[in-house]
């Protein structure tokens, strides 16, 4: 079956278009300001004249956008105006685009999906995580949003600790806790042997623990 976007590749140039999906599109090195500015406005053009599959337009608008940097100068107004979206839609787009690598954007999730990892966040390293949560745990946007959300409240790492191996690891420590308590009725219920075999099956954590409390660093202590 023909995916949907192809319907517009038309409205494309095969010269400064070098690779294009659903989800963005990736332009040639060294595209002249004329030809850069002929294409955004075809887009854009194209993108008012439709009353479905919107988002695809959007996401190609905003990869165009992000590689013309600051040369549309303001005119992010008439270009949003003449797609049929709001301005900081199209802020939002030229923001995700600039921030998820056309190479990293995975077709098994939205373009929504996308933009709530994309103006969320601006590290490589946890875009690229929260792209494969979303996949792994097929994730919808509203779920995703939420724990996006729950992480960002949560990621204040003291002065000391922001190395990268600490904070990974840190980060991994918060998604179990997340996982426990949402479970909390499952393993609250769980009979005598289950619970020693839970022990042995996380003795390092139950080690990591116990040290944290021989140094005096306690859940009370920490509050």
């Amino acid at each position: 079956m023909q995916p949907d976007y192809e319907r517009f590749l038309p409205v494309l140039s095969s010269d400064p278009v070098r690779e294009v999906t659903r989800l963005g599109l990736a332009l040639s090195r060294n595209v002249d300001a004329a030809t850069w500015s002929e294409l955004v406005a075809r887009l854009a053009q194209t993108a008012g004249m439709l009353s479905r599959h919107r988002d695809t337009l959007t996401a190609w608008l905003g990869d165009v956008l992000a590689y013309g940097a600051g040369r549309y100068h303001g005119q992010i107004t008439a270009y949003a105006n003449a797609a049929g979206l709001s301005p900081g839609t199209l802020r939002d787009a030229k923001l995700v685009c600039s921030r998820i690598p056309f190479a990293l954007r995975r077709e098994e999730l939205s373009w929504s999906h996308h933009c709530e990892i994309g103006k969320a966040l601006s590290s490589l390293p946890e875009i690229k995580h929260w792209l494969e949560t979303a996949v792994s745990e097929r994730l919808s946007t509203a779920a995703l949003r939420k724990l996006i959300r729950a992480h960002l409240s949560q990621s204040r790492v003291p002065a000391n600790m922001v190395d990268v191996p600490t904070f990974r690891l840190l980060r991994e420590l918060r998604a179990m806790d997340r996982m426990l308590r949402s479970n909390r009725a499952l393993w609250s219920a769980w009979a005598l042997d289950a619970r020693r075999g839970a022990v042995t099956e996380l003795n390092t954590l139950v080690e990591f623990v116990a040290t944290l409390n021989a140094e005096g660093v306690s859940l009370n202590a920490a509050s």
